[in-house]
């Protein structure tokens, strides 16, 4: 046997591998007998093994992270994530289950459920009213907004989610595919929303967008159409705001011969214009032989003047893939440039 072969042959049960892993990047088959635990523990993990003192990414400075486990059958596949108090987190998967936990002292995650969203099951229910993928949390009124890919939809959750109080149906998403519709979606604090296609390009390549006047599920609330143009092999799966107003969004990216891969990007969305294109700046990227796997979720917190960046990973409900909570210190400063002092001002209010 040649060298050639030989190493042909080593990297075989790699490339094996990550084929599945792009397989299951689509939509995870879930054999099991059903169990209904609501018990989620958690695995402490380091940010890159081959060199444990590693903290920094871009800028980002690691904190945390952690593999979430649990024998419920319908943990896993978390799509979106939010933060609803302190270390209290809400996520949402695409098979239609609402996970919900508190970040505590102990290897067990406190006051942990696992159930099925309002609408998700029932009378004239299908797999396509259970599909969520996007979700945003206004802690104002406590409301929830859900997008879902297959019906091209939005929700409004009640503050206790025991009910839909609001739908809307999208019409701009005429012709696209079942599995193209609204990744990710986003409260600005200004009231706006925003709307992110994962996979449904417009002609010149970015991925579509919108910007709501206001709350989507309102009647009156207009929708602006642009463009946010992906880091180049990445789609945007989830988007947050930063307090000072700009939009952070994740992005994921799987293909070899090194499997996943994740790039945070940071805008403004001051800039968005009518049909424009948004094209954000790369601030992070996770790739081998960091921690990474199928980033999906995405939430920020403040504490104590410090930006926190959470994100999780959609496992896909498959044994080869693992469901990553991981903490990180956002190292960019509070305030947009344009929010600063500028020179002079201060002649001007004497």
């Amino acid at each position: 046997m040649n060298a050639m072969t030989a190493k042909m042959r080593r990297r075989m049960p790699r490339i094996a591998l990550l084929l599945l892993l792009m397989v299951a990047a689509v939509g995870g088959h879930r054999v099991y007998s059903r169990n209904y635990s609501q018990q989620i523990e958690r695995v402490p993990l380091a940010l890159d093994e081959t060199d444990p003192e590693r903290k920094k990414v871009g800028a980002l400075t690691f904190l945390n992270a952690w593999e979430l486990r649990s024998d419920n059958s319908d943990f896993g596949g978390i799509s979106a994530l939010a933060v609803t108090g302190k270390n209290r987190f809400l996520a949402v998967s695409d098979a239609g289950t609402l996970i919900g936990f508190t970040l505590g002292q102990s290897n067990r995650m406190e006051d942990s459920f696992i159930a099925a969203l309002p609408g998700a099951f029932g009378k004239d229910a299908d797999y396509r009213d259970r599909d969520s993928e996007g979700m945003t949390y206004d802690p104002a009124s406590g409301r929830i907004w859900v997008s879902y890919e297959a019906r091209h939809a939005i929700r409004r959750f009640s503050p206790s989610l025991g009910r839909i109080d609001g739908t809307k149906r999208l019409t701009f998403t005429k012709g696209w595919k079942a599995n193209g519709g609204v990744e990710a979606i986003t409260q600005l604090r200004d009231g706006r929303f925003m709307l992110f296609s994962e996979t449904h390009q417009r002609p010149d390549g970015s991925n579509s967008a919108f910007l709501y006047s206001g709350d989507p599920v309102e009647p009156g609330s207009r929708a602006t159409p642009f463009g946010y143009r992906a880091p180049e092999g990445y789609r945007p799966t989830d988007a947050t705001v930063l307090p000072d107003g700009r939009v952070l969004m994740l992005n994921r990216r799987v293909g070899l011969p090194n499997g996943f891969s994740a790039k945070l990007t940071m805008f403004d969305p001051a800039e968005i214009e009518s049909d424009g294109v948004i094209a954000p700046r790369t601030i992070a990227t996770l790739a081998s032989p960091l921690l990474v796997d199928n980033m999906e979720g995405l939430a920020t917190t403040v504490d104590q003047d410090r930006i926190i960046v959470w994100m999780i990973s959609d496992d896909n409900f498959t044994a080869l893939q693992r469901t990553i909570l991981m903490k990180f210190a956002l190292d960019l400063p509070n305030k947009k440039p344009e929010a600063e002092t500028a020179p002079g001002f201060a002649t001007l209010t004497r």
